[in-house]
């Protein structure tokens, strides 16, 4: 067994290592990283600092250069000379106006030239002296620089490509010219001056930073105006143009990185509001991470310290955790005879089966405590519990002696989804409600839920003295069983509540009040809560039996009138719907209305499957509501009913009206008439004439009239016989009658319709 505490051993050791030093690496990889972060927010930080500076010390010459010129051109002096034409006898305005131009060409400002331009009197003053202007130059200024839109601009060009004429361009390739319009205040400029500012003297302002960076200044089209340290970017300095496709002009300041010639650099950007410019910086991200690798060097030399040190602290700790193991190992040994590969599973082993032996006891305990607290509800409610024994129980089963009133809900199933749920599955629908209940209430607010034949019961305590408050949580309790158990089984419930009670003996006559309630539920339809104490239970007004709308019902049956009884049904429970009438009265109205049903099927000698004999007249307590013993009655009994009856009436009718149709046929030549065949029939006459209206379509007088003229036809057509005749023969009193008669019928007269027959015969 030495190998096997060995080995756990080294395990320990292993695991304290690892739990040692896996949060000092991560520690120092977490430092490192967030040491390295701040190092370069610092950078990108100073960087932007950097490139802020480099444009203000550009903005500030531009707009001294702006402010310098603007003011020179406003002058009182500037404006007499704007006016004045220049020539060999205005020497003293034309001294006085080089002197001033020479004052604005500071070394701060780096201005090369300043051309100053009169297009009314044609003249032109630069460093080189005054020109006069030509019909060609003119027009050129007027094309490249008085078509400018607004007052003042600033135009970045080649030295080669300036078009106004005698300007000085030596000192550099590419100059950022600043043009006014003037006079400044008119819309019809005919002067300008434009002020000639060397791109090279912004290379020399940028060229202050370190050797470690590189800025580059673009005009608004992303033309390159400056750049300083060309060959930090790269041999020649180039910057190609999908670089400036990276900037986001719609944003004030950016940055990105980006690979320029192999080398990464971290451009920072920021756009000036003055001139539209973008002023870049340009750092390697080399040059960036060189910073942080003297702090990595550091971490490492700390956490390699005390990974030493948690290294040294696992031995030792490892050794003293695992003494008591060992401990534990040999005192099993000594008292069990289970082998196990090692001390580890001989110990879970050992434990495994302690504590299946614990949890075997205890469920069998605790089924047994489950099984008495039904028992004893049970036992309870149906009033087989003495006094001396309940207190005992109480006690005994840890139930909560403290309240103020118990309360029992009986719960029942209302109609169950045929789809879903047999019948058969009632119970068990019964006992999972029981365990549903178990959880939605607290222990400590009720007794143990149990299950009496197809009712569910439960004994609430509560303990407020307040009538509202009692109401409320009785009311809250009950609404949320209903509602878990529709959620849960997609069923409804009714719940009966019984009064409420002090003492715990008085749970039986409280479990009766609460099943009384539930009886209620008839009248009342699904999801019924039903309170005892809500009950009309005096029975002071017992409401007589409808012996008139079931006389009115059975007449309608007999005569097959099918809408008529259905009118009646619906009076009949119309009357049990809107009085006052207890469970126990309704169920007596039911019981007679369906024992005289079943007596009248008798007597009409139908068939009717679903009222065979008197044991289906309880058929109705099966259903859960009025309406649906409504619905039962009248699909099921009263419809089978009438279409029996009226089955039966249809062939009885029909026999009599073929022996009226018989006798017409063989006294049409006498004197006929519906009573003569009444009493030859043994029938009442007005029942005789509906039948033979309903059978034939037509009464009895106009089909005796009808049968009459077909026969007057069939002489007219087959006999010489006079037309008087065949009216005595038909029993007309005289021949006119019968004339008009037939005319009425047939459109002709009696003589026509003969001749008619004839010439076609012809």
């Amino acid at each position: 067994m030495k190998r096997f505490s060995a080995k756990h051993y080294f395990q320990l050791i292993a695991f304290l290592i690892i739990l040692s030093t896996v949060p000092v690496i991560i520690t120092g990889a977490l430092s490192y990283w967030q040491s390295s972060k701040a190092i370069v927010e610092y950078s990108n930080d100073e960087k932007k600092q950097n490139i802020y500076q480099i444009q203000t010390n550009v903005e500030q010459v531009l707009q001294y250069i702006d402010l310098s010129t603007t003011y020179f051109v406003r002058s009182t002096h500037t404006q007499q000379i704007l006016n004045t034409n220049l020539n060999a006898t205005t020497f003293t305005d034309f001294h006085q106006l080089r002197r001033d131009l020479n004052h604005l060409q500071t070394l701060e400002t780096g201005i090369e030239d300043i051309v100053f331009v009169n297009l009314n009197h044609n003249w032109l003053v630069n460093n080189d002296g005054l020109v006069t202007v030509t019909r060609s130059m003119q027009e050129d200024i007027n094309k490249n620089y008085l078509q400018l839109p607004g007052k003042s601009n600033w135009i970045m060009g080649e030295a080669d490509r300036i078009s106004l004429p005698n300007a000085t361009k030596r000192s550099c390739s590419h100059y950022i010219t600043l043009v006014k319009k003037l006079p400044l205040l008119t819309s019809d400029p005919y002067g300008l001056i434009s002020v000639f500012v060397p791109a090279c003297e912004l290379t020399e302002i940028m060229a202050q930073s370190n050797d470690s960076e590189s800025f580059l200044i673009l005009d608004e089209r992303n033309q390159p105006i400056a750049h300083s340290n060309t060959s930090y970017t790269g041999e020649d300095g180039y910057i190609p143009q999908a670089l400036y496709q990276e900037i986001d002009r719609s944003v004030e300041e950016g940055q990105f990185e980006y690979d320029l010639n192999g080398t990464s650099y971290k451009i920072t950007y920021h756009t000036s509001s003055y001139n539209d410019w973008t002023y870049l910086s340009f750092v390697k991200l080399s040059d960036l991470h060189m910073r942080s690798s003297s702090i990595g060097w550091i971490t490492v030399w700390i956490v390699g310290i005390l990974l030493l040190i948690s290294i040294c602290f696992a031995f030792i700790g490892s050794k003293v955790l695992y003494k008591p193991v060992k401990k534990l190992k040999q005192a099993i040994e000594e008292n069990s005879s289970t082998v196990s590969g090692n001390e580890f599973d001989l110990i879970e082993t050992h434990i495994n089966k302690l504590l299946s032996q614990n949890n075997r006891l205890e469920q069998r305990v605790q089924n047994q405590v489950t099984q008495l607290k039904q028992l004893f509800m049970i036992r309870l409610m149906q009033g087989k519990v003495g006094d001396s024994e309940l207190d005992f129980k109480v006690k005994s089963l840890h139930y909560n002696q403290n309240w103020t009133w118990i309360t029992i809900f009986s719960l029942k199933l209302d109609a169950i989804d045929q789809d879903k749920f047999n019948k058969s599955d009632q119970d068990l629908i019964l006992f999972a409600i029981n365990n549903l209940i178990e959880d939605l209430i607290d222990p400590s607010e009720r007794f143990t839920p149990v299950v009496i034949n197809d009712v569910q019961s439960t004994i609430i305590i509560t303990e407020s003295d307040n009538e509202a408050n009692y109401t409320h949580y009785i009311n809250q309790k009950v609404e949320l069983i209903q509602q878990k158990v529709y959620e849960l089984f997609h069923l409804t419930v009714s719940i009966g509540i019984s009064k409420r009670y002090e003492a715990l003996n008085q749970a039986p006559q409280a479990f009766k009040e609460s099943n009384e309630a539930l009886k209620y539920r008839l009248k009342m339809g699904d999801s019924s809560i039903i309170f005892y104490e809500n009950l009309n239970r005096k029975y002071s007004s017992v409401a007589p039996y409808p012996s008139a709308i079931k006389n009115k019902m059975f007449d309608a049956i007999k005569l097959s009138n099918k809408e008529e009884a259905i009118n009646e049904l619906n009076r009949f429970f119309d009357y049990i719907d809107r009085n006052d009438i207890h469970h126990q009265q309704l169920e007596v109205i039911l019981s007679r209305f369906l024992y005289e049903l079943f007596e009248l099927k008798e007597l009409l000698g139908a068939d009717i499957e679903n009222l065979e004999s008197t044991d289906m007249i309880t058929h109705y307590q099966d259903f859960h509501s009025l309406q649906e013993i409504q619905s039962w009655l009248l699909n099921d009994i009263i419809s089978p009913l009438i279409e029996s009856v009226e089955a039966r009436d249809d062939s009885k009718n029909k026999r009599i009206s073929d022996k009226m149709i018989r006798f017409i046929q063989d006294h049409f030549n006498q004197d006929l008439s519906l009573d003569m065949i009444a009493a030859e029939l043994h029938y009442n006459p007005n029942y005789l004439s509906s039948i033979f209206q309903k059978e034939t379509g037509y009464s009895f007088s106009e089909y005796l009239l009808r049968y009459r003229l077909n026969k007057a036809k069939e002489w007219l057509t087959t006999t010489d016989m006079s037309v008087k005749n065949i009216a005595e023969q038909l029993q007309y009193n005289n021949s006119q009658n019968f004339i008009r008669s037939f005319r009425k019928l047939e459109g002709i007269t009696p003589g026509k319709y003969r001749s008619q027959y004839k010439s076609k015969q012809a």
